[in-house]
This record gives structure tokens, C-alpha cells and sequence, in this order.
């Protein structure tokens, strides 16, 4: 018996799921029903093993196998995947990066108690009942190429011929979630921008300022409006990054000549006030070759990261070094970042402040690791505090993707 962290490990016999199979596959009208819904779906057992699929789902599995040939290769060949796909859970079935992390499987590893996906269908054998929830699953090869997806799920419960089953179904609502978190962080932070501008101009208009105040309010004001422009270009580049389009144009950066600008970006932003970014005082000054446009988006994410998790009065640390033929970034605070918050923190449109954030996290791993050939990782326990972290190749040429 494999132990659990969550939804038991125990399951059917091979021989129990097949019986289950065919006599669901007999029934025309449980059949049919699946049939006829528009989104993928399966019938579960009381282990929560897939025992029946739709169409949809089949076609699913269909196209993941890219099967070629005549048509009856493709016939074989996928009535192969579908006999395989019976047994196995969800998140096994989907390639779920966390489906394998406990020896029992989908729904028993600690990532799995915030899954939705595993919390409905657990609420719907428990209760009895319909359980509606969404779910961000990770698809692939963990830290290899992984997949990420945001879906709506239902469980409900049914009882056919004296044994109990399951009918999960999942809508792909990744566009909606992305969309939202774009919209809601793009107004956010543009706003938040543009009220520094109008400030800095009803300054300059109404009070009366010497010279030298008025240049200073002026250049104040050019520093505002390039931020304003570079938030505009930072979410065009992050959905020209999620949809494969985005271009990454390399050239020579200086570290600390990154790491100031990216300081300077904070002056006005309302999320820095009452606290203090300070530079790690072994910092070091070095060239390397990559996307400065980009590098700036990451390290401006990962510093406002920092700086909303600190209250008043914390202290963000910074810190640049050459390391092992590499360029490392880091960003560090004080706060501890719970367990549950450590486990989704890359995932797209999680956060922890509140519905429709959430894009930062997710952003720095997705530039950093699919854009910029560097890779993006994290630390946070009572010991140190919260550092994340960022390595980039020295020379983005000869370590650039291959697309």
C-alpha cells in the first residue's frame, strides 16, 4: 500500500477495470450522453481510474499521438492509446509533472491537495454531489518542457448497477485566464504609472518652482513616461511570448548598469513606498550578451515581487554576480512564502493577490527559460527568507533556444 499526502492510493485490479469498461460501453445511454458533451470528458471509478471516455477525450488522444500512415495503422494505433488510458487517473493520463511525484500517483502527492481537479473529484465521491472547480495543470516533463493549462472542472457522482462512478469533465479556460490577468495587470500597472505622470504635470502647472525644481520635476516627468511606455511594451511582450511570436534582439549589457535602471523604475511606484531597495554589497560590474529589454522585464518582476510581499519599513536586496561562466541575478526580502504558495508559484494566473493577478512569477520563468536560455528558481524558508534567482549565459549567441 503506497502512502498518500492526500486522495487515497489504492486501485482497482486491471481485470475489475475492464469489467467496468465493458459494462459501461454496453450502456447506450452513458455512452451516448458522453457523446454528445462538448468538452472532454471520462467516467471514473471509485479509485478515480479512468474506465470510459468521449469522443472528444479520444480525439484528444488521437491527435497527442500524431499517429500517420493508412487508416487502419491510425485505427490500431489508437484504439492502443485508448486501451492504455484506461486504469490510469487524470493528471496520469494528461502527463501531469506532479502525477508521478508519490509512488501512488495522480492525487496523492502534496501538490495534488491544491488541484482542483483532484479537490472536485474527492468532494464529488465524498458528498455525493456536483463539485465545480478550475484547475492549472502542468503538463510534460518537469523542469524539461512543461505545458501549462488553465481548465474549469465537474465532478458529479453517479450510481450505475449497485457501483459507484464518476463523470469528470474539463474545459480549457487558459485564453479567458490569460486574458483576464492581462487585462487586470495592464490597467493596474499602467494607471498606477500614468497617476505619477498627471502628479509630476499638475506640479510643474500650479506650483510655483524654481528653476532647478522645475528641471528636476521635468526629468522626473521624461523618467515616468519612459516607464509608462515600457509597461505598455512589457505586456505586448508578454503575449507576444505566450504565443511563440516574440523576437529577442541580443546585445552587450553591463550589470550594474541594469541593475540602476531597474532601481530607477521603483521611484514612483506606489508598492515601493516605505521601503528600501538596497544593492548587495558584493555586486559585481561585468558585460554579458542577452535581450536587455527582456533581462529588464524579469528583474523589474522579480524586485516588485519582493517588494509586495514586504510591509513597511522592509528592505529588498539585490545582488549581480559572474558565476561559473554565467550571470547571476538575485533578489532577496524577509517574508516566507507558505507552502501552498511555493508550490504554484510559477504557474500562470496564481497569486496571492487576489483573482486576475498573477502574471509576475509566471513571466519571469517563461522569459527567462523559453526566451532568454537562462533558467529561474527560488528559495524561501526560516532560514533566508524568500531569494529567487535568475542565470543567464554570458553570451546569449551561443546558448539561444533553438525555435
Amino acid at each position: 500500500m503506497h502512502a498518500t499526502d492526500f486522495a487515497p492510493a489504492e486501485r482497482a485490479l486491471p481485470e475489475d477495470v475492464r469489467r467496468q469498461h465493458i459494462k459501461l460501453s454496453a450502456l447506450p445511454f452513458v455512452r451516448d450522453f458522453l457523446d454528445a458533451m462538448p468538452n472532454m470528458a471520462v467516467v471514473l471509478n471509485a479509485e478515480r481510474q479512468i474506465v470510459l471516455t468521449n469522443k472528444v477525450f479520444r480525439d484528444y488522444l488521437q491527435s497527442a499521438t500524431a499517429a500517420t500512415g493508412p487508416d487502419e495503422t491510425r485505427r490500431q494505433t489508437f484504439e492502443a492509446v485508448v486501451d492504455a488510458v484506461l486504469g490510469r487517473r487524470p493528471g496520469e493520463a494528461f502527463s501531469c509533472v506532479h502525477s508521478n511525484a508519490n509512488e501512488g500517483g495522480c492525487g496523492t502527492s502534496r501538490f495534488c491537495r491544491n488541484c482542483g481537479a483532484a479537490r472536485a473529484i474527492v468532494s464529488s465521491q465524498q458528498w455525493r454531489t456536483l463539485d465545480v472547480q478550475e484547475c492549472r495543470l502542468i503538463c510534460g516533463e518537469a523542469g524539461v518542457r512543461e505545458l501549462a493549462f488553465d481548465f474549469r472542472v465537474w465532478a458529479q457522482h453517479l450510481d450505475i448497477e449497485g457501483e459507484s462512478f464518476t463523470i469528470f469533465s474539463l474545459m480549457d479556460i487558459s485564453h479567458e485566464k490569460r486574458r483576464e490577468a492581462l487585462e487586470r495587470i495592464f490597467f493596474h500597472d499602467v494607471l498606477n504609472t500614468a497617476g505619477g505622470v498627471k502628479g509630476l504635470a499638475d506640479l510643474m502647472a500650479h506650483a510655483r518652482l524654481t528653476e532647478s525644481a522645475l528641471r528636476e520635476s521635468a526629468e522626473m516627468m521624461s523618467d515616468s513616461a519612459d516607464q509608462l511606455i515600457e509597461e505598455i511594451n512589457a505586456q505586448r511582450a508578454l503575449s507576444a511570448a505566450e504565443s511563440g511570436d516574440l523576437t529577442v534582439t541580443p546585445a552587450e549589457v553591463q550589470s550594474l548598469e541594469t541593475m540602476d535602471r531597474v532601481i530607477k523604475v521603483f521611484h514612483s511606484y506606489s508598492v515601493s513606498r516605505g521601503k528600501d531597495i538596497r544593492v548587495d554589497d558584493s555586486i559585481e560590474a561585468f558585460p554579458f550578451v542577452t535581450d536587455p529589454v527582456l533581462l529588464r522585464r524579469v528583474l523589474v518582476n522579480l524586485v516588485k515581487n519582493a517588494l509586495e510581499a514586504e510591509p513597511v519599513g522592509g528592505v529588498v536586496t539585490i545582488n549581480a554576480k559572474r558565476e561559473d561562466n554565467a550571470a547571476l541575478f538575485s533578489v532577496h526580502n524577509s517574508r516566507v512564502m507558505p507552502n501552498e504558495v511555493q508550490m504554484q508559484i510559477f504557474q500562470r494566473s496564481f497569486s496571492t493577490k487576489g483573482t486576475g493577478r498573477g502574471l509576475g512569477t509566471y513571466s519571469i520563468k517563461l522569459l527567462t527559460e523559453r526566451y532568454l536560455a537562462g533558467h529561474a528558481w527560488f528559495v524561501s524558508n526560516g532560514d533566508e527568507g524568500t531569494r529567487f534567482s535568475v542565470r543567464f549565459p554570458l553570451d546569449w549567441a551561443k546558448d539561444a533556444p533553438v525555435s
